[in-house]
């Protein structure tokens, strides 16, 4: 009995855990950022085309971004702050990662568990813009693109775990110096 309990616990956490997003670079925007010191803070901006900013779903997807550029940020021991706007007053040596949504499907894991493969595929292409403060002078863009795949099922990342890929992305390449 207790070996059928451990067998369905182990199968249990393992469904609800999911697969790791993998971050596709394209070609075109390998680049390193210019050469710069490591931040002093970081502050984050999320923008999008109107009709991307139209989704329903668009204030969610913002606050996924949100709570993952604050958790990764936070785990390099570096200040956040979040804007409306790229017009920001900040501390000298800040970075402003400025995402611009090309496209995106939001998914939830709830939404995968519950229609499997029904529910299609969660996927992100963003263009991140570095700008350093206060001489607002670009630095550097590169382009991020995740996406699942629904036969993957349950194990599939769904939006949050994209957005936490593409922010470890993002704050590695700031904090490699």
């Amino acid at each position: 009995m207790s070996s059928t309990f451990n067998i369905l616990a182990l199968v249990t956490v393992v469904a609800l855990s999911g697969c790791a997003a993998s971050v596709t670079r394209p070609s075109g925007s390998q680049q390193g950022l210019q050469a710069q010191a490591r931040p002093t803070a970081v502050a984050f901006v999320i923008t999008g085309k109107p009709s991307i900013q139209a989704s329903s779903d668009w204030h969610t997807f913002r606050a996924e971004w949100r709570t993952a550029f604050a958790s990764v940020v936070a785990g390099a021991g570096l200040p956040f702050s979040y804007h409306e706007t790229d017009t920001i007053e900040a501390i000298p040596g800040t970075v402003l990662v400025k995402i611009n949504v090309n496209d995106y499907r939001y998914l939830t894991p709830g939404a995968r568990y519950g229609f499997g493969i029904m529910t299609g595929n969660a996927f992100i292409d963003a263009d991140a813009e570095f700008i350093t403060y206060p001489e607002r002078k670009s630095i550097g863009t590169k382009r991020y693109s995740t996406s699942s795949s629904a036969w993957q099922g349950v194990f599939s990342a769904m939006t949050d775990k994209q957005v936490l890929a593409i922010s470890n992305e993002i704050v590695q390449e700031l904090t490699k110096k």
